[in-house]
């Protein structure tokens, strides 16, 4: 990308900013984010450096309301292309910016501050900053989405009441004046349910994801809620049923090119539903084809957990050479990635 090009990309993107910056809200940078997002995925790390650069130096510093904005956008943009640092620091000041010209955005700031904390494993850091998010809430609507972020990190916590408390309420605060962020408290809650051992209540929930992220478009979000109504399913010993709703993720994920890892952990899902039934050599197949694709995703936790799986399919089939073979490259995958956690499925003696 020449000067010229990159200029008019920041202009527009600035430009694109301010509009929807509209004196309070920072609603619609997922347009952004998106764009962002696909330049991380093609490997364009430079174009986005330049970007971060040239955001930072373009805008006049007597202006407090320029300079939250570009700030801002800033620090999304460092968040997204993995400067957790840097986004913090252009966080911070788009929130002194935003204070001097006496613009209410303190809770929205926190909140994508949280989430960087979230991101780096301080989770400490991460829940105090949601909850000064939540103190310092203009509305509703600035609630809602602190307890969204709040639900998302207990779950990360593994502390699943705690998440339903918050998804709740979130989804009660934001019902009827954010549909897009009602939608993921309601898939959030409905992975929850699944955790706590409520497939039916989860199964109707995702079906109710499936109606509120078709009316948005967002098909990334259909094919999650359809894998979860399918996991639910797989949970109530109804693998069959699963089975054609993970087929129907698939075709979804190939007629939209949605989010590569949604195919992978498909694969995986139909996997382990066929290997419910019984049916070893199908499931074999799809495993087979999963393990590569979390290596291409550098999913690492992924790759490592699908290994073991692939010595207890084996087991299932009888091939102890085999599962003796995918035991030792668990074991490897494991120790060189960090996951030893993973090795504590495989059976006793592996």
């Amino acid at each position: 990308m020449n000067d010229s090009e990159l200029t008019e990309q920041l202009e527009s993107f600035i430009e694109f900013v301010r509009r929807k910056l509209d004196g309070k809200s920072m609603a619609g940078l997922d347009v952004w984010a998106a764009r962002f997002g696909e330049l991380r995925q093609s490997g364009q790390y430079e174009l986005c450096r330049q970007l971060a650069h040239a955001i930072r130096t373009t805008i006049d510093p007597k202006d407090h309301q320029d300079v939250g904005v570009v700030r801002y956008a800033e620090g999304w943009l460092y968040d997204r292309i993995g400067e957790k640092r840097n986004a913090i620091k252009a966080y911070t000041a788009s929130l002194v910016a935003f204070r001097k010209a006496e613009i209410p955005l303190d809770s929205t700031i926190m909140c994508q501050i949280g989430s960087v904390h979230q991101d780096r494993g301080d989770w400490e850091k991460a829940g105090l900053t949601y909850q000064v998010a939540i103190a310092c809430a203009r509305d509703d609507h600035d609630r809602g989405l602190a307890l969204n972020n709040l639900g998302n990190l207990a779950v990360q916590k593994d502390n699943l009441p705690t998440a339903e408390e918050h998804y709740r309420a979130a989804r009660e605060l934001l019902r009827d004046i954010d549909k897009r962020n009602f939608a993921a408290a309601t898939h959030g809650l409905a992975i929850v349910l699944l955790g706590l051992e409520e497939p039916q209540q989860s199964q109707d929930m995702h079906a109710e994801c499936v109606h509120l992220f078709q009316a948005l478009g967002d098909y990334s979000g259909v094919a999650s809620a359809v894998g979860g109504v399918a996991n639910a399913q797989r949970s109530a010993s109804h693998p069959r049923e699963a089975i054609h709703n993970y087929e129907q993720v698939l075709r979804i994920d190939m007629n939209w090119a949605l989010d590569p890892s949604i195919g992978v952990q498909t694969l995986t899902n139909l996997a382990l539903a066929h290997q419910d039934l019984g049916e070893f050599e199908t499931a074999l197949q799809y495993l087979s084809d999963a393990i590569p694709g979390y290596n291409d995703l550098g999913d690492r936790r992924g790759e490592t957990s699908a290994l073991v799986n692939l010595v207890l399919l084996h087991q299932l089939r009888g091939d102890h050479a085999a599962a003796e073979q995918a035991a030792a490259d668990a074991r490897t995958a494991a120790e060189r990635y960090g996951f030893p956690d993973e090795l504590r499925r495989l059976p006793p003696g592996m």
